[in-house]
């Protein structure tokens, strides 16, 4: 595979067209990376995944909750959520923006 160079942020105008709240752009055998956003208040629908999970925050407020403890959200923040853990985003005011990374 040839390397590849992805400007995130400009990735967000093709979620605008889709109306989607997140964006898987990048995909390998063992790796599987996107973009999750949500907007104030809206709800993280997301069950828990087959996979180990990694996120990190490139905006937003609010909280993750894993398991059944919750963390605060802040920029640059990375979380590592092992697999099959219930987690969720919740009581943003602003938009949250993170980047997601699978691993099997």
């Amino acid at each position: 595979m040839n390397e590849k160079i992805i400007d995130v942020r400009k990735l967000f105008s093709k979620m605008d067209l889709d109306n989607s709240d997140f964006l898987n752009f990048f995909d390998l055998q063992h790796l599987q990376v996107g973009i999750l956003r949500l907007k104030p208040g809206e709800k993280d629908t997301q069950e828990p995944h087959a996979s180990d999970e990694i996120y990190l925050v490139l905006e937003g407020d609010g909280f993750i909750e894993i398991g059944k403890k919750a963390y605060v959200l802040k920029k640059d923040l990375f979380i590592y959520v092992p697999a099959n853990v219930r987690h969720k985003f919740y009581g943003n005011t602003q938009e949250i923006l993170v980047v997601y990374f699978f691993s099997d």
